[in-house]
């Protein structure tokens, strides 16, 4: 649920989408110019780029973000659900206690959390904190410097949730602010009214997890909700193939029903060892319903709190649909989709054709199926399905950027054209294109909106531009430049790309080369491999 289809920071979570990129520079080797005649375009490079894809091979047969292992640090989310997972332990003998979190080592955690929103980031220290007779998560967000920012961004949200939400993120999210003011003593400022809403939406909704937390958060605040549409097929679903549902949906199931079938039990089991501390709490939750005692041992959490109370995150590393559809497009600029690799290509069919793929994750993976010309199945049928129907904002602004960028993606990979948009260049932003203009400029451009795209950049060297990002070491923000001149129709002078073969050589990686990193010296990435293959195509 948390890939995302706008770009942030470079160094944010390695599940975001670059800008999608003009379709002209992906296919042509000449380029008409805007003085008229044609350039020779670097020779295709990548050879060997869908047999090098194995070194961003993830345990899940999706593409990494990163050739660098990831996760080894402590962070938020881990934190929040292993130390929870920590506190279910159920097995032979006595537990060792969970390690205290102190109150500075916590704040100096979420101050440094860079993936979270400020309601978020207080969601997960309430979490980190629960049971704890020593550490007050007030206390950690006003040492963070959160508090205030959280309680305002939880208060809007259940005022005012945001329309670009689907039912179910605006669903989960209620719950989790619901339950995040209720720790730090602010749940009295949600009016009853956004309570009875949040009640009926629960009712509503279809899938398991999020009308457990709306149900369960409700409830602490003394409101009775009821998940009708989730329990409506519960013993069938619980009954079922384990295939059928999804191992954190079906332990969300069990505990909203209060029932654990032996067949639950089956399909369970061996989520305990799941690389999501999140689906594992849950799990462990829904397999210690009606135990006592010594009526049931569970293996040891697979969660290692550390002697600082904190959890680091999963050193099994997966793969992506974000990563994966990057993947996708530096194939096709590299004329190499049809040789994409059987364990990606399998795992997508997989992913397609069966019932546990989360709902939001379908357009990602119909996006990644159409860029390498596949047929997925029923789940990537549906997620096109969903791109033809995304709202475009009539104008682009601070706070509906991802869904804006995200809707204009979609729309530039099914060619389904420019949408009523408006765009303006920030203020004060003279000179050079921020990263972030330069990906929209692109994004405009692959969906048809060139005018726009055109008087973005007005008055920007984007060669030059180009140039200094690529001397300075920053290949993503270098190759949106020449995408974007190209997309305005600025001249290319035949130097740069005579010059670009060389330019690149510093960013290959070393041991794959036909890979690539976003700075000189970096792991190779997979937006960085895309960048370069975009840049030489």
């Amino acid at each position: 649920m948390k890939d995302s289809l706008l770009q942030g920071d470079r160094g944010r979570r390695g599940q975001v989408l670059a800008a999608a990129t003009a379709a002209i520079a992906a296919t042509a080797l000449g380029v008409s110019m805007l003085s008229g005649g044609t350039v020779d375009r670097p020779h295709r490079p990548g050879g060997d780029l869908a047999e090098q894809l194995d070194a961003l091979r993830g345990a899940n047969d999706l593409v990494r973000a990163t050739r660098a292992d990831v996760g080894r640090d402590p962070a938020l989310y881990p934190t929040a659900y292993g130390r929870l997972e920590a506190a279910l332990h159920k097995g032979h003998g006595t537990p060792a206690p969970v390690p205290e979190v102190r109150s500075t080592t916590l704040a100096d955690l979420a101050r440094t959390d860079s993936l979270d929103t400020p309601a978020w980031q207080a969601h997960y220290v309430c979490l980190s904190t629960t049971g704890s007779k020593r550490t007050d998560p007030v206390t950690v967000l006003e040492r963070a410097g959160l508090r205030k920012r959280a309680e305002s961004e939880a208060l809007a949200y259940l005022r005012a949730p945001d329309e670009e939400d689907d039912a179910l993120t605006s669903l989960a999210t209620r719950a989790a602010f619901l339950q995040t003011l209720t720790c730090l003593g602010r749940d009295d400022e949600v009016s009853r009214a956004g309570l009875d809403h949040l009640a009926a939406d629960t009712a509503s909704a279809d899938q398991p997890v999020p009308a457990l937390y709306a149900v369960e958060a409700l409830r602490a605040v003394g409101v009775r909700a009821h998940a009708t549409r989730a329990l409506r097929d519960a013993d069938e679903l619980l009954e079922a193939d384990c295939a059928r549902l999804d191992p954190i949906q079906r332990a969300a199931l069990s505990l909203l029903h209060g029932q654990l079938t032996q067949q639950t039990r089956t399909c369970l089991s061996p989520a305990l060892k799941d690389s999501d501390t999140q689906t594992r709490w849950l799990v462990r939750r829904a397999l210690t319903l009606g135990a006592t005692g010594s009526t049931l041992a569970l293996p040891a959490p697979v969660s290692s709190i550390r002697p600082d109370g904190l959890v680091a995150k999963s050193p099994i590393q997966l793969g992506t649909l974000t990563a994966t559809y990057n993947a996708a497009r530096a194939l096709t600029a590299s004329a190499q989709q049809q040789r994409a690799p059987d364990w990606l290509t399998k795992r997508l069919r997989r992913l397609g054709s069966g019932p546990g793929l989360d709902p939001s994750d379908r357009l990602l993976l119909a996006m990644t199926c159409h860029r390498l010309s596949l047929a997925c199945g029923p789940q990537a049928e549906k997620g096109a399905k969903e791109a033809a129907e995304l709202r475009v904002p009539a104008r682009l602004t601070a706070e509906n950027q991802r869904s804006w960028y995200g809707a204009m993606a979609a729309r530039a990979e099914f060619g389904l054209g420019c949408r009523r948009t408006s765009v303006e260049r920030p203020r004060g932003e003279a000179g050079a294109l921020s990263p972030r203009s330069l990906r929209i400029v692109v994004v405009l451009a692959d969906a048809g909106c060139t005018t726009q795209a055109e008087r973005l950049t007005e008055g920007t060297d984007l060669v030059a531009q180009a140039r200094q990002a690529l001397r300075e070491g920053d290949l993503p923000t270098a190759s949106d430049a020449v995408q974007a001149a190209l997309a305005s129709d600025q001249s290319i002078p035949q130097t740069l790309w005579d010059e670009l073969p060389a330019l690149l050589e510093r960013y290959r990686d070393a041991e794959f080369p036909d890979l690539y990193a976003a700075e000189p010296g970096d792991a190779a990435s997979a937006d960085a491999t895309r960048a370069a293959y975009y840049l030489l195509a």
